[in-house]
């Protein structure tokens, strides 16, 4: 796979752009992350450039690669080789997107082929909207074993609003996606959870509101009481953890965080993944996540030990933790030595196959 990455923190916006791709030449696909002012901007100066390419971009927090995180500028990687791709756009995702079904069939078929093939999709953050779209892209990408891959765009964590583009565009409501086949060898996607259980107990979601992701009971009784139960802590306190604290939903063998975002008046939770009736739960804390990335290193080197080039996915909420605790830039030169070069950005929320979730780093890692 032949590729460069790019980025600069030039305040005019072509300029910026100009800097960060100068070593690109004909692209098949650019990826590019930046935060929210001006990202408009980049999205139609890159595609200016590159006419000829997909070009598909997402807002973040913070933008990854090997040479640590940034928070400003722009992050952009062009992909010139070794790749087959094609991409599109899901839209009105908060209302009907199983409308744009023959869009993924289009791309799927322009590409040829579904092995070692992946769907990377970005996905407009807090609409409540994301299990809509996997359900949308599973229902055509699963029977072909087509993994879908991706995460909500982030901001700078007040909500002042999150975007996607494609090609030159920035499209409200919307999940841009593009299927995307690795010609050099296998896509591997790995998850890393650095949060483990308080106490061990499991909870039972007993009165939910799942569409609008909102639990008022668990095991019959108020939801804000039960959690405060679990910290250790007074019913005033809850909003205290929000960010701290995230719930675990047990998927068969599998724990996905999904993250806190508020209490309600009547002592309900509403989160920013959906929980459903009778699921089962933890309320969880940070683990000791030094240790916990050293075994995620472990586990990439041993099933890819040669890798080309890598795809991240990072959590808003991590992305704060680590900042705060100092480890965020090191943590970001660290995964490059078995991630190989790597771009990456923070959002509201990760996507691997059928899930939605939060708190979690997810990663396409390509032989």
């Amino acid at each position: 796979m032949e590729y460069n990455i790019g980025m600069s923190r030039q305040k005019d916006a072509k300029i910026c752009v100009d800097e960060a791709t100068a070593k690109f030449k004909n692209p098949k696909l650019i990826l590019f992350f930046s935060p929210v002012e001006q990202f408009e901007e980049y999205t139609q100066f890159i595609h200016q450039k590159f006419p000829n390419s997909i070009s598909m971009g997402a807002t973040t927090i913070a933008a990854f690669s090997k040479d640590g995180t940034d928070k400003q500028g722009l992050k952009v990687v062009g992909i010139e080789s070794g790749i087959r791709c094609s991409a599109d756009v899901i839209e009105d995702i908060d209302e009907y997107p199983i409308k744009y079904t023959d869009r993924i069939k289009k791309c799927v078929d322009d590409v040829g082929t579904t092995q070692n093939t992946i769907c990377l999709e970005f996905t407009t953050a807090l609409l409540c909207a994301e299990e809509s779209v996997l359900n949308t892209l599973n229902a055509v990408l699963e029977k072909d074993g087509i993994t879908v891959f991706g995460g909500s765009a982030g901001d700078v964590g007040t909500a002042v609003g999150t975007k996607v583009a494609l090609n030159g565009k920035v499209r409200p409501k919307s999940t841009v996606f593009a299927i995307v086949h690795n010609e050099g060898g296998a896509i591997k996607i790995f998850r890393e959870n650095i949060y483990v259980p308080i106490t061990g107990n499991v909870l039972t979601a007993t009165k939910v509101e799942s569409f609008q992701r909102t639990v008022y009971e668990y095991n019959r009784e108020p939801a804000t009481r039960v959690f405060a139960r679990e910290l250790g802590i007074s019913e005033s306190q809850v909003s205290q953890h929000i960010d701290t604290n995230p719930i675990g939903r047990i998927i068969g063998d599998e724990l996905y965080i999904t993250a806190n975002c508020n209490e309600t008046q009547n002592h309900g939770m509403v989160y920013h993944a959906r929980i459903f009736d009778n699921s089962k739960v933890f309320v969880l804390h940070p683990g000791e996540y030094r240790s916990i990335v050293q075994e995620t290193k472990e586990r990439i080197k041993k099933e890819i030990p040669k890798p080309s080039f890598s795809i991240m996915c990072h959590c808003l909420a991590r992305t704060i933790l680590f900042t705060n605790e100092g480890y965020l830039d090191e943590y970001s030169k660290e995964m490059h030595s078995v991630l190989g070069d790597y771009i990456g950005f923070s959002g509201y929320g990760e996507q691997y196959g059928s899930q939605h979730f939060n708190q979690t780093m997810t990663v396409a890692v390509f032989e």
